[in-house]
């Protein structure tokens, strides 16, 4: 047996865990009792197994199945395993110390030290481990299923929390990156301890060192707030493309990055689409990232970067954590119920999906939008806020006790005001939050109505009256006379312009339904000379895909072949 202080091999592996990030894990440590940390080995005990240590390590060196990260995750529970081994002590290499790992990771799961998944998660890779070396794993570990899976949906914030959140987040972007701006060079060539930026925010002032790498990390989680993307999807995004996106107003950015737990690419989009789904600032941030990232790195295609020591690279998921210590140190980020306020992007991620379902009810759109199945999303992004979700059951409760109480439901809502002292219920003030601002309508004939209930509609509103009873609640639905409108809006999106074809149809098919062609032309050739002139207005790819689902599908359901137009 091989048994020398100092053996003359290099036990060393060196993994590229991000970027250009690397790790040397030290299987010298498995020479010593406990596997110590490398600072611990002069004061360990040397054990008699450097054959079975030289064994491991050329194992995970030969590996080629396995990423570098991974590989690293596998050292690490490994560690774990062969120090618990050595406590008993047994042979890690033998279906006993298997036993003894189980036995421990049950324990803690009862005590509450560990998580159900993170110890299945551990034996999992135990598991692979043990198969890299060769043994026999399906009669070593346990026939039984000794963790069940546990949904931890991930918690989204709350509206104060986000706010707080944003409000810093883009003012230090916003801060650094118009310094950096004003002079490139200093900031690219400055070491990691010298300061030549400063931030200002609550009248508390600053120096920053590592200025853009602080300023690419606030523009990580100003990604995720904006977009709803993966972490490791923002991180690895390359400049987006602006694009005139068909079917959309507005400009947008449109890039395609590889998820890479999903193995597979996801679009990521950002636009503005006049709409209060995605406001300006959003817009202005991505333009000058952008401009940033040019300004800095001509030559580079990606959009996140980390300079440390004037060297560039990919940021990485250590800089961001150790970045965003830094900002709730110095400006003590707390949330609703005082305890640490730490940015995240799976947060920023839950926050929106959980909005947007609980607005919509749509979990099918919702899944979409988060390139998610609704399994995923139901199991992981849709709990919303703890706090949120509480304030809004107890104020149903009391509200539901107090209409017992009383038998009116409006006196029950004042009544649970008032004794939980709010000026608004908290889902009425969820829904004014989120809601679309204006009383735009889709209409059907395929486009869209600004306002329904302006002063457009009155001769509607007039000709619908009977025996003067008032009609100012009724939306107008003056179709013919939609196109003179001014509150008319087209929707260049293929099954609108289907809707307005099949109207446009129905309208010539009218034609037998009428008197003579004098009574057919003083219907509808108004309305169809202007549809005509609205069609030809339409993008040409959008229009032949519309008529092609015209003529393979038929009429939009709003306009049958057998509905009489004669009016």
């Amino acid at each position: 047996m091989i048994n020398k202080a100092k053996l003359n091999i290099d036990l060393k592996l060196k993994l590229n865990v991000y970027g250009n990030k690397f790790v040397n894990p030290d299987f010298e440590r498995f020479r010593y009792k406990g596997v110590p940390k490398v600072f611990e080995l002069r004061k360990s005990t040397l054990l008699n197994r450097d054959v079975q240590v030289i064994k491991w390590f050329q194992a995970f060196k030969a590996n080629t199945e396995y990423t570098d990260p991974t590989l690293n995750s596998l050292f690490r529970v490994f560690t774990k395993y062969v120090s618990i081994c050595d406590s008993i002590p047994v042979n890690p290499e033998s279906k006993e110390g298997i036993s003894v790992f189980e036995a421990s990771l049950v324990h803690n799961v009862r005590i509450g030290a560990k998580s159900s998944n993170s110890a299945k998660r551990e034996l999992s890779s135990l598991r692979t481990v043990m198969r890299m070396l060769d043994h026999p794993v399906d009669e070593w570990f346990s026939k039984f299923k000794l963790f069940r899976s546990q949904i931890n949906p991930t918690q989204a914030y709350s509206e104060p929390e986000l706010k707080k959140l944003i409000k810093i987040l883009q003012e230090l972007y916003f801060q650094l990156s118009k310094q950096i701006q004003t002079s490139p060079k200093k900031h690219i060539r400055a070491g990691k301890r010298e300061q030549y930026a400063n931030f200002s925010f609550n009248n508390i002032d600053v120096p920053v060192y590592g200025a853009i790498t602080k300023c690419y990390c606030a523009a990580y989680f100003l990604l995720a707030y904006y977009t709803w993307a993966n972490a490791s999807t923002i991180r690895d995004m390359d400049i987006p493309k602006a694009s005139q996106k068909k079917g959309q107003q507005g400009k947008w950015f449109v890039q395609t990055a590889l998820k890479k737990r999903a193995n597979k690419f996801v679009t990521i989009e950002l636009g503005d689409n006049l709409s209060a789904d995605i406001p300006k600032h959003a817009l202005n941030f991505i333009n000058d990232l952008i401009t940033l990232t040019r300004t800095l790195f001509p030559t580079s295609n990606r959009l996140l970067h980390q300079c440390i020591d004037r060297v560039n690279q990919p940021l990485c998921p250590y800089h961001i954590r150790s970045n965003m210590n830094w900002l709730i140190n110095t400006f003590d980020l707390t949330d609703d119920n005082g305890q640490e306020l730490r940015p995240e992007a799976k947060r920023f991620r839950a926050t929106g999906s959980a909005n947007y379902l609980a607005l919509t009810g749509n979990s099918l759109e919702t899944s979409m939008l988060l390139n998610n199945t609704p399994d995923v999303v139901r199991k992981h992004y849709s709990r919303g806020n703890e706090s949120e979700n509480n304030a809004q059951l107890q104020a149903t409760a009391n509200t539901l006790e107090n209409a017992i109480k009383c038998g009116d439901i409006d006196k029950a809502r004042e009544q649970t005001l008032e004794q939980m002292n709010l000026e608004v219920l908290p889902y009425d003030e969820f829904v004014n939050r989120y809601a679309k601002s204006g009383n735009g309508q889709k209409t059907p004939l395929g486009t869209g109505c600004k306002d329904p209930f302006d002063s457009n509609g009155d001769r509607f509103r007039r000709k619908a009256s009977i025996d003067s009873v008032d009609m100012s609640h009724l939306a107008c639905a003056d179709l013919l006379n939609c196109f003179s409108c001014p509150n008319q809006v087209l929707v260049e999106e293929v099954d609108d312009i289907w809707c307005l074809l099949s109207f446009y149809e129905a309208l010539e098919d009218a034609k037998e339904d009428h008197l003579n062609m004098s009574h057919f032309k003083n219907n509808f050739e108004r309305v169809l000379k202007r549809i005509k002139q609205v069609l030809f207005s339409i993008d040409l790819k959008v229009r032949r895909q519309a008529e092609r689902k015209l003529h393979t599908v038929g009429r939009h359901p709003f306009w049958p072949d057998t509905l009489n137009l004669v009016l």
